[in-house]
């Protein structure tokens, strides 16, 4: 019982000295598809995946104002989010990008919107 007081007291301290962005950054991949505040639907596009050429890590997607090809980086955060199956979100990979599937890409720079900071692809339950 003591390390765990000892742990929530410590959790406590480190994120008291952390940022908001710092914080939201740390929990981004359990904040559902369109949820994010501040980010979503400001500087970042959900969108549905028309292409993927895995050879340049790229994949299309039909955005609301047209296509938008998006290079994901290795440092690109991959996440499937899973919370309509009443699941936390997982660790994605790019094979994970799949044509057909809907994805919200967050730019690492807004203004290009050409690389993706982190991606997450819904999970949606199977229909009988």
């Amino acid at each position: 019982m003591q390390r765990l007081r000892v742990a929530v007291a410590l959790s406590a301290v480190l994120l008291a000295g952390a940022s908001a962005a710092d914080a939201q950054r740390a929990t981004e991949r359990f904040i559902p598809l369109g949820q994010s505040p501040g980010v979503s639907g400001r500087l970042s596009t959900i969108a549905t995946i028309v292409a993927v050429d895995a050879e340049q890590r790229r994949i299309q997607l039909a955005g609301p104002a047209g296509p938008i090809s998006v290079t994901l980086r290795d440092t690109t955060s991959i996440w499937i989010d899973r919370h309509e199956l009443g699941l936390v979100a997982a660790a994605g990979a790019f094979e994970d990008c799949q044509q057909g599937r809907v994805a919200e890409v967050k730019y690492a720079d807004p203004d290009t919107r050409q690389v993706a900071e982190w991606i997450k692809l819904q999970e949606r339950a199977a229909v009988p």
